[in-house]
């Protein structure tokens, strides 16, 4: 499928046929040369459409293929119009609306003059920084698609992803040169810049948007399935557009250029969606310094920039709302919307927000997949938040254009109050699971998204999230999938099996507990001491939020009657008296 452009139909061969463009090695390449193509599901049945009346006239009816609007002409589009006003506020550095656009343009050019093409990979390893948002920009104008790992990942799990995307360039940090250099020992020889010193690359303000289809990959999301081998959830041109103006409609849809945006989480995730989705605010975007949080110094940023929304998970909300001065009210500060998300949030602790901050909570729910685009729990609907019979709260309704069913395991859409599988439907479903036909079939199956997650819709459309199918746990506000940490763990000297899972947490939602059979008997007095080394080897190989917090060490695992680890059982063992979150 391809259209004309300026005469000349934009084919996706990327670089290939360039001089110096072979031998990437084995964990470097492009991300191939086919057409993107979504994934249809071959056992589509869920409100399946009849047959197509042979009697109409748009029987033989099918898209004309046509050109997307290039995510980055949002940019030059809000340059234009507020270009002297600031973008990026890091310190004391600001690039105002204008700044942002040329250095895009100028990063554009460069990965367009070397080894980068229409869909090639641009994997992006920085902390946050105003040049990280230049890169979004850059990879997004030149057509290539942003491959954005979570900077606090290791190296050996950087180098997976690299092998999974296949990048034809990197944009790294100083503090991720070790990554480029490992990279570099398996034969990839792709281009490097580096994110900190892109004011160093020529100008080239007159660098236009890269022409791309609809649905040309922009974006690969890292998830993770049960076997924990990392995941690229595939955002489109025509995907990202409908996710960052639902973004804009549904959480902050009053904000404009007089306001300004708190950046508080890695922009490689949702925090990156919500910068971004600042393109049609006009809003500047102040980042938080780190490394670390420091709520203290995050009001003295939001007294100064006049801070209207920001994007958090809770247990950094609750740090927030703690280091609000006792002295001062609702009334006393500049934020209408403080969106959180990540995981639940308890009651007790919505209440004091709202008690210390006033009605300016905005909660979303939502997986990687859709972009976090499923429900929301609107600033008038806190603190009449519908509670159900076993006192667990909603995450909200759907959001703009978001259709959510409740399915059983035969892909029926059951009635309110019915117990299943949540499934979207909706512009704001990603359109794919890069190479992988097993995954996609099974995420798509029916015809619908399905989240994985378990709950109902009360007859208000209110969704009520009761459990999850998988494995996976949230802590913090990450994604933790058992599977890969167990792996890890099984690498471990005098490990026989085990098993990780998640358990309620008031500060962090979810925390891992580690249950480990050891090749021998290990003695009470030596269990700390086995705990902490094991927790220290773990961590030189996986991010810290994967971290196990707590082991517990057994002679002998737990099974069902089929012989598999009983993990329900030992979750609701090791989860009694913990307390709930919702």
């Amino acid at each position: 499928m391809s259209t004309a452009v300026n005469g000349q139909a934009p084919t996706c061969a990327s670089s290939a046929g360039r001089a110096s463009s072979a031998g990437h090695g084995p964990a470097a390449g492009h991300g191939g040369t086919e057409e993107f193509v979504p994934p249809v599901p071959a056992d589509f049945s869920v409100s399946q459409p009849g047959p197509v009346s042979p009697t109409s006239p748009a029987a033989a009816f099918a898209p004309v293929p046509r050109l997307a609007v290039n995510v980055a002409r949002f940019l030059r589009q809000t340059a234009a119009r507020i270009p002297a006003h600031a973008a990026m506020i890091a310190g004391e550095t600001v690039l105002t609306w204008e700044r942002l656009d040329e250095r895009a343009s100028a990063l554009a050019a460069a990965l367009l003059s070397g080894r980068t093409g229409r869909r090639d990979t641009v994997m992006l390893v920085a902390d946050n920084a105003p040049d990280t948002a230049v890169a979004f920009w850059g990879i997004l104008r030149a057509g290539a698609v942003i491959a954005p790992p979570n900077a606090m990942l290791s190296t050996e799990e950087l180098l997976g992803i690299a092998e999974e995307v296949r990048p034809s360039a990197v944009l790294a940090d100083r503090a991720h040169t070790g990554f480029v250099e490992a990279l570099r020992t398996t034969g990839w020889d792709g281009d490097v810049f580096t994110v900190g010193e892109f004011d160093a690359l020529p100008p080239a303000p007159e660098q236009p948007d890269a022409p791309v289809l609809e649905d040309d990959p922009c974006w690969y999301f890292f998830t993770s399935g049960s076997t924990g081998r990392p995941k690229a959830a595939t955002f489109t041109h025509r995907h990202l557009a409908a996710v960052l103006a639902n973004h804009y409609g549904d959480l902050f849809p009053t904000e404009t250029e007089a306001g300004a945006s708190l950046v508080i989480a890695p922009l490689s995730h949702g925090a990156g969606i919500h910068m971004l989705a600042q393109v049609f605010t006009g809003c500047a975007s102040v980042l938080v310094p780190g490394p670390g949080f420091d709520a203290t110094k995050a009001w003295e940023l939001i007294d100064r920039h006049g801070v209207t929304n920001a994007f958090t998970v809770p247990t950094i909300l609750n740090r927030i709302v703690d280091a609000y001065p006792a002295e001062r009210g609702p009334q006393d500060h500049t934020l209408r919307c403080v969106v959180y998300a990540g995981a639940p949030m308890l009651a007790s602790d919505q209440e004091k927000a709202l008690a210390r901050l006033g009605p300016c909570l905005v909660q979303y729910f939502g997986l990687a997949e859709v972009t976090g685009s499923i429900t929301v729990l609107r600033p008038q609907e806190h603190g009449r938040i519908p509670v159900d019979a076993a006192g667990i709260g909603t995450c909200g309704r759907a959001r703009t254009g978001v259709v959510i069913s409740i399915m059983d395991d035969d892909g029926r859409e059951l009635p309110a109050g019915e117990q299943g599988e949540v499934c979207v439907s909706g512009p704001t479903v990603f359109a794919g699971y890069l190479g992988r036909e097993d995954a996609n079939a099974e995420a798509f199956a029916h015809g619908v998204f399905h989240t994985g997650d378990v709950g109902y819709l009360n007859a208000q459309g209110y969704l009520f999230l009761t459990g999850r199918k998988s494995d996976m746990f949230i802590s913090g506000g990450s994604n933790v999938y058992p599977r890969e940490v167990e792996e890890a763990i099984q690498t471990f000297s005098g490990v026989s099996q085990t098993c990780v899972v998640g358990v309620p947490d008031p500060q962090w939602g979810e925390v891992g507990v580690a249950v480990v059979e050891t090749a021998r008997p290990l003695p009470e007095a030596e269990r700390d001491a086995k705990g902490a080394e094991l927790k220290a080897f773990l961590k030189a190989r996986l991010a810290a939020y994967k971290v196990p917090k707590e082991y517990v060490f057994v002679e002998e695992m737990p099974v069902t009657a089929y012989g598999k680890i009983a993990r329900k059982e030992l979750r609701a063992e090791l989860s009694e008296g913990r307390g709930r979150a919702r």
